[in-house]
């Protein structure tokens, strides 16, 4: 299910994902779960704490990972926080750049949760790329959920990415901000 692009800066998803909440909340703050359908992220889990996210190593990817700050931590059902992605810079070296914030709320349905995530403050550059990933990294997530494995997230990206693309250029087109 494709996010939604609320503005030139925002996506967000929501998707039902199997519950219980307390297992949807450990696939969003344990290092071990989230390296199952993200990447390598480590979040203390408090207002403050700081958030690390190595990515594997990609040639297609020009960033070392984010670092970031929670800003919201309230167990279990919200996870925030800011979105430094480290980027490489040509003279080699690494630079955080402000990619907006990440969030995260959980909410009981039944038997099943909707998880929504909100990315907001993204270039306008960069949009498409994490949205098309966002996208990739929630399938993957609910597949794993849901007991079929682990998803091509490569294949994904690329089969999303157009869409993404065409999506924001219609935007840009109609005059959004």
């Amino acid at each position: 299910m494709d996010g939604s692009i609320l503005d030139l800066h925002t996506v967000e998803f929501k998707r039902l994902i199997p519950g219980p909440i307390e297992l949807a909340w450990d696939y969003l703050t344990k290092q071990e779960l989230l390296k199952t359908w993200f990447a390598d992220m480590t979040v203390e889990p408090r207002v403050g704490g700081a958030v690390v996210i190595r990515f594997n190593d990609d040639e297609s990817c020009a960033t070392t990972g984010v670092r970031g700050t929670v800003s919201e931590f309230r167990k279990p059902y919200v996870v925030a926080f800011s979105w430094l992605q480290q980027r490489l810079q040509p003279d080699g070296s690494r630079k955080g750049v402000d990619e907006g914030s990440v969030r995260f709320e959980l909410a009981e349905r039944g038997d099943k949760v909707l998880l929504t995530l909100l990315h907001t403050g993204l270039p306008i550059h960069e949009l498409a790329n994490h949205s098309a990933g966002w996208n990739a990294f929630l399938d993957n997530l609910d597949a794993l959920l849901s007991g079929r494995g682990k998803i091509d997230f490569m294949a994904v990206f690329k089969e999303l990415h157009p869409r993404y693309v065409e999506r924001i250029a219609a935007l840009q087109r109609a005059g959004a901000a």
